[in-house]
Order: C-alpha cells, then sequence, then structure tokens
C-alpha cells in the first residue's frame, strides 16, 4: 500500500510540474542563460526568474583581462520588471535594470566601478517548454563612476535561458 501512495504521490507532483511548464497555462518558471547589460560589452550568466505578472533577472560575469590596465572585471546585474501585455505566448514587460562593473571607468586617473541604471522594454517568447527567447530595448542608460556621467540612447540586448 506503501508503494502505491508513494506512486501516486510522484505522479500528481510530476503533473503538476509538467503544467507548470505549459506555454498555454499561468506559469512561475525559472531558468538559467546568458545575457548582457544594456551598457558595456560584458557577458553575463544569470538566473531567470518569470510569471505571466513580473521578470525578475539577475547574474554575475567575470572578465579576465577585459578591465582597464588588463584587470580582472567582475558584473554584477539585476532585471526587474512587470508584464502588462500578452500577445499569445510572447510576454512584453517594462521595467528597469541595474549594474555594477569594476574597473570599468575611470575616476581621477584610477580604475573605478562602473554603475549603470537603465529603462526597460522588452519581450519574452518561449521557443520551447524549455527554451526562452528574450530581447530588450532601452530608451536610455546612465553610467555613473566615471568623471562623468554618460547617457546612452537607444540599446539593444538579447538573451536565452534553459528553463526548469
Amino acid at each position: 500500500m506503501k508503494k502505491w501512495c508513494v506512486i501516486v504521490v510522484v505522479m500528481l507532483a510530476g503533473a503538476g510540474a509538467a503544467s507548470a511548464q505549459s506555454q498555454y497555462q499561468t506559469a512561475f518558471e525559472m531558468g538559467v542563460g546568458y545575457t548582457r547589460p544594456g551598457a558595456g560589452g560584458f557577458d553575463m550568466a544569470t538566473l531567470l526568474l518569470q510569471g505571466d505578472p513580473f521578470y525578475l533577472e539577475s547574474g554575475i560575469g567575470f572578465g579576465i583581462n577585459d578591465g582597464l590596465n588588463g584587470d580582472t572585471v567582475f558584473s554584477w546585474l539585476i532585471r526587474a520588471a512587470a508584464r502588462p501585455v500578452a500577445a499569445g505566448n510572447t510576454l512584453v514587460h517594462v521595467g528597469g535594470e541595474f549594474s555594477l562593473h569594476t574597473n570599468s571607468t575611470y575616476k581621477n586617473g584610477d580604475a573605478k566601478t562602473l554603475s549603470t541604471v537603465g529603462f526597460l522594454i522588452g519581450a519574452s517568447h518561449p521557443l520551447s517548454d524549455h527554451l526562452n527567447f528574450e530581447a530588450h530595448v532601452f530608451p536610455f542608460v546612465l553610467e555613473f563612476g566615471g568623471n562623468e556621467t554618460v547617457t546612452n540612447f537607444l540599446k539593444a540586448q538579447v538573451g536565452a535561458h534553459i528553463l526548469f
């Protein structure tokens, strides 16, 4: 009897997990993948948490000899957005991004951390139940940390995640 109870529980748990992955139902999904921030060319491995009403992504990256004076760059990124529009399986999101990149800018002759803040409009689309593609457009991204604050206009970024 115990064996049958365990089998039923495992089957129900498996069915619940499978239905959560369906692209035709409200879902909460998480995944790992690749992205770049709105400013700079920093490659990053990210963790994605998403549902129909929200999008949350955080990641880190290392660039060996990519910084100023050949230093190693450590990068960290967080993105958050609301998803007000759905067009079929494509979910549109509107939100913001914050990132830090060590040894990426000069201030008074010394290598400093570059901080960026940006507004984003994006969309994500599941290519399959386990592969998600995303694209973001940044109307503006502000860069802080150097001798001057820099404003970048109309940047774009793409990323991909394997969903669990």
